[in-house]
């Protein structure tokens, strides 16, 4: 694995075993895949995109620590950085997260 420092191995605690990267789910390899892909297309570096990680992971961890994996740290980050950049707007991603939650609530419901 590439170690450069522009490269996402050197993301402070991403799971890694044998050198290769380690995934509980299909959607943390994809939420690994977008952060990688949006630094590769230059949205942002990797420093900046390392520091806002490293935040989330300090934020979490004084406030409520291990309520939160460490890829759902990693969306949370990618999701302030975007935001912070004005590439994504908060209020229609949780406007999007309130529907898909209340859809799937009315599925439970029948």
């Amino acid at each position: 694995m590439s170690t450069s420092p522009n490269h996402p191995a050197q993301v402070p605690g991403l799971p890694v075993e044998a050198d290769e990267l380690v995934f509980q789910a299909p959607w943390e390899a994809r939420a690994f895949a977008i952060v990688n892909q949006l630094a590769t297309a230059e949205y942002y570096s990797w420093s900046e995109w390392t520091d806002y990680l490293a935040n989330e992971i300090s934020v979490t961890e004084q406030v409520s620590p291990g309520s939160r994996t460490y890829y759902e740290q990693w969306v949370i980050a990618c999701e302030k950085l975007l935001a912070a950049k004005g590439l994504l707007d908060p209020v229609l991603i949780d406007q999007k997260i309130a529907d898909f939650l209340a859809e799937r609530e009315a599925r439970h419901e029948h």
